[in-house]
């Protein structure tokens, strides 16, 4: 694609983002951190650091960063991101057709910063990030889509970790009986989260 379309192609460009998360997700962490570095920056030089998939590719390099054992750097470029994101929903809230397209991705980010918050050792700051956006990706994605359905979850680990194993407990609860009564099969893999927190509030 280099030889045919140029480096800086669009196709090109977009063929470098999967190279690198697939290079991540067949296990070589450390090397899809290093391109999707490359990719982000050679995207932001090519299409302006505002473009959206510019501030997905920085994305993705924070979560292999993340991956590759720094969640605190993850964090922080996470955070930037976020910050980025929201200035553009803001800017773009008008014409509808151009603020629809930012809603999903700027949710995702503030989602994976709020988990790398907590995977960097400060579950408080992760609980209360979840339980800003939560409501935010209800809205929008509605309640049983599966980024909303993994937000909640997510939140209720961090609830836990912040040290109120019994409100997680009951919180993996409620979802196990929503997600059961909306035949999701993610109910099933709950129990042991359920399970664990329980164990834990009884133990006080």
């Amino acid at each position: 694609m280099t030889r045919s379309h140029g480096r800086d192609a669009p196709e090109t460009l977009e063929a470098r983002g999967s190279l690198a998360w697939w290079t991540g997700a067949a296990g070589d962490v450390a090397r899809a951190r290093d391109l999707a570095a490359a990719w982000a920056a050679d995207a932001a030089r090519v299409c302006g650091p505002d473009d959206p998939e510019v501030l997905g590719a920085r994305g993705e390099h924070a979560h292999w960063t993340g991956e590759a054992g720094d969640p605190a750097a993850a964090r922080d470029l996470l955070a930037a991101v976020v910050t980025e994101h929201t200035r553009l929903v803001k800017e773009r809230a008008t014409p509808a057709d151009v603020f629809e397209p930012l809603r999903g991705p700027s949710l995702y980010w503030r989602i994976r910063h709020a988990y790398w918050t907590g995977m960097a050792g400060d579950p408080a700051a992760a609980r209360d990030l979840y339980a800003e956006l939560l409501p935010d990706v209800a809205r929008v994605h509605g309640p049983r889509h599966g980024n909303t359905v993994d937000a909640y979850i997510e939140a209720a680990r961090w609830v836990g970790e912040a040290g109120d194993p019994a409100t997680a407990r009951d919180l993996y609860a409620k979802l196990i009986d929503d997600l059961t009564r909306w035949r999701d099969p993610v109910a099933r893999d709950l129990a042991e989260h359920h399970a664990w927190w329980a164990i834990r509030s009884s133990s006080g």
